[in-house]
Parts: C-alpha cells; sequence; structure tokens
C-alpha cells in the first residue's frame, strides 16, 4: 500500500504543480494557500497543538498536528483557524481600496472558495476536522470514526456527482470535477485501510 500512497503523492504534488501553473495569478494562488495554512499555524500555537508535518496535496497544501494533549473545543479552533483566516484576508482585500484589478478580485475568489470549500464535511478537509472533534465530543473515537468515514464517503462521492452532473449538464470548466476526483482519490488511498 505505501507505494501506491507514494505514486498518489506524486500525482497529487503534479495536480498541485499544476492548478499553480495554470492559474492566471500563481503567486496569488500560492498566497491564498499560505494564509489558510498561516491560520491554522497560529491557532495551533495558540491552542497548544504541536505541528507534526507538512504536506503537499491534490490542489491544497496541509499541516498535520498533534492534538492529544489539547481539549475537543481547541482542535475544532485549530482546524477553523485556515477558514478564519482566509475569510478574514478576502474581507481585508475586498474593503480596502489600496489593491485593484484581476490579481486582486482573483484572491479574494481564491480565498473565499477556500474557505468555503474547507467547510466541506469530509475528513480530508477541515470541515471533517471540526466534525471530528464534535463527534470525539460526543462520541466514543472508535464510534466517532464511523460516523466520520460515513459522512466523508457520502460528503465525497456527493460532491463527485454534483460536479460530474455540472459538467455534463452545463459543459463548465473541469475545476469542481478535478477537485471532487482528487479528495475521492486522496480519500480512498489515504484513509481507507
Amino acid at each position: 500500500m505505501s507505494g501506491t500512497v507514494d505514486k498518489f503523492a506524486i500525482f497529487s504534488l503534479a495536480l498541485t504543480g499544476l492548478s499553480i501553473s495554470i492559474s492566471p495569478y500563481p503567486f496569488v494562488l500560492i498566497l491564498a494557500y499560505l494564509i489558510h495554512e498561516l491560520g491554522h499555524v497560529i491557532f495551533a500555537k495558540i491552542c497548544g497543538a504541536k505541528i507534526k508535518k507538512f504536506k503537499i496535496g491534490g490542489f491544497h497544501l496541509s499541516l498535520s498536528y498533534d492534538c492529544s494533549k489539547i481539549s475537543y473545543k481547541k482542535e475544532f479552533l485549530v482546524c477553523v483557524g485556515g477558514i478564519i483566516f482566509n475569510i478574514t484576508s478576502a474581507t481585508i482585500a475586498l474593503l480596502i481600496p489600496l489593491f485593484k484589478g484581476e490579481g486582486k478580485e482573483f484572491f479574494i475568489i481564491c480565498s473565499f472558495s477556500l474557505a468555503f470549500m474547507n467547510l466541506y464535511p469530509a475528513e480530508i478537509l477541515d470541515g471533517g476536522g471540526m466534525l471530528k472533534a464534535i463527534l470525539n465530543s460526543i462520541f466514543s473515537p472508535a464510534k466517532s470514526e464511523k460516523i466520520l468515514v460515513g459522512v466523508s464517503i457520502f460528503a465525497i462521492i456527493l460532491l463527485w456527482m454534483i460536479s460530474v452532473y455540472f459538467q455534463l449538464v452545463f459543459s463548465t470548466n473541469m475545476s469542481l470535477f478535478l477537485i471532487s476526483t482528487l479528495l475521492l482519490m486522496e480519500f480512498c488511498f489515504v484513509f481507507i485501510k
């Protein structure tokens, strides 16, 4: 299995690089990603969580944390930190008239998109981490994991089906389809043992 995961990591890294390279403003896209991860880092430091590793995945960057020594409320805050930073930075960019043009608009769209996409309740996104913290505060860790995996499978498959529908009916760009397919692949390779 580790060979499959390693091959998928290389594939995922290549697609991340491709998404940045075909972006009309690659540095703006990287900035939105970095602001998101900075939010997690700051909230982790405030809440006392240890950062274990940094990972580049399909259309995303991520950090792994050791939240074993903090409460579920603090774990929830660590997960929501990136979302808060993206929404805050997009709102500031929207309200401050110093910067103008398509680059500013692209940053605002990327930041809001990252924030809202990460609210999705799939285990490999921040929304899944937030859901896990909530479930762990209610149920045993084993039961929470089963519920989270079930919700994640349903959520990712639903997103993929919606993306296929939009692609077939509206002939939209391939972004949603690629993102949902990568989420599905990453979930299958990493989380289903």
